[in-house]
């Protein structure tokens, strides 16, 4: 499944981005998000304009927090997990 990096936080490892298709998503002990492994991740409380919460942004902690120096604004990467 691929996904558009929108923003990341350095100092908590964490990588903002919306999927650019459909697919499932699957929390594993190998996930990886563009090649680096994924500790967890979670939907952030962020709200559209509109004042509706944004189910799309999905937020990737990575296991190494330095990782997101791979990850550039704009980029599309792939998740994979065991199954995908």
């Amino acid at each position: 499944m691929k996904f558009r990096v929108e923003s990341v936080v350095a100092g908590r490892g964490l990588v903002l981005a919306r999927p650019v298709e459909k697919g499932a998503l699957l929390a594993t002990p190998r996930a990886r998000l563009g090649g680096r492994l994924v500790a967890h991740f979670e939907l952030p409380r962020k709200l559209r304009a509109d004042g509706t919460q944004d189910l799309e942004l999905i937020a990737f902690v990575l296991q190494d927090a330095g990782d997101v120096a791979h990850f550039p604004i704009g980029a599309v990467v792939e998740y994979r997990d065991d199954e995908h």
